[in-house]
């Protein structure tokens, strides 16, 4: 059988072969010393291997070096670490694993309906279902915790919206926001999984509120001041805006979720 490097044709894309690498599209010229068990075996453990020091190296970046992330990858820095879409999804896998119950992303049902006339309708539809008041916050609670994990993904183009805003005089293209709303949102998903291993915030609010609120402040002050090359002032004017603009965003997805929630069960 006629391998790629002696026929002299890329067969990915027809381009004569210079080397053991297509110089048009990268493509490794296939050569019979590729199917050889001592290649396939190395090549399968440096695939594992490499997976995991990009999962590591962009872990470390993203939670110890706010914003370097984003730099790297916009500058063009982007082979030794996740790509962003990709971090953000398994961040999300994680988040929901660790905390499958998460209240952050959405609103339980014992908080839902005792907003003003929320019982009220969930009475009426117990009346027209003939389902229990019990059976349908059941129902609830499990299409929102459904729904907050699907749908998280629309809380990015409003953080990289926010970003925009703040930073107009920059002339970024809204893809770099987007980017940096992206890692910001997975940060902030990998410290709410942290939270579960500090005592002094079980099951007390407040704390919750003001960890949540005054780490992110930090990390988004270090982040735009990385990403957006703003001096110590600017930095902080801007992450104190973005810290309340991203939990105003948070506030309205909850609201968001918990109401469609509640309308794809009546």
């Amino acid at each position: 059988m006629e391998t790629q490097a002696s026929s002299g044709f890329c067969q990915n894309c027809g381009t004569t072969l210079q080397g053991k690498f297509c110089h048009v599209c990268g493509e490794k010229i296939v050569e019979s010393s590729d199917f050889a068990i001592i290649t396939m075996l190395k090549q399968a453990f440096d695939g594992i291997t490499n997976i995991d020091s990009k999962v590591i190296k962009s872990f470390k970046y993203l939670v110890f070096r706010p914003g370097k992330l984003t730099d790297n990858y916009v500058k063009g820095v982007r082979v030794p670490f996740m790509k962003p879409i990709q971090l953000f999804l398994v961040i999300n896998v994680l988040f929901f694993f660790v905390l499958p119950k998460a209240d952050i992303l959405r609103i339980p049902s014992g908080w839902y309906f005792e907003q003003p006339g929320r019982y009220e309708k969930l009475t009426d539809l117990s009346v027209t279902t003939g389902k229990s008041i019990k059976e349908l916050m059941q129902l609830y609670d499990a299409a929102s915790l459904d729904y907050s994990k699907a749908l998280v993904i629309v809380v990015i183009p409003f953080t990289a919206l926010l970003m925009a805003l703040l930073n107009f005089r920059k002339r970024f293209e809204f893809g770099k926001h987007i980017i940096f709303a992206m890692h910001y949102f997975s940060f902030f998903m990998v410290f709410c999984i942290c939270l579960l291993f500090v005592p002094f915030v079980d099951g007390n609010p407040l704390a919750i509120q003001t960890s949540i609120i005054g780490i992110n402040f930090v990390y988004l002050f270090f982040a735009v001041k990385v990403f957006y090359q703003d001096n110590i002032k600017i930095s902080i004017l801007k992450a104190l805006v973005a810290v309340i603009g991203c939990m105003v965003i948070a506030f309205l997805y909850r609201q968001f979720i918990s109401d469609f929630s509640f309308k794809m069960i009546s």
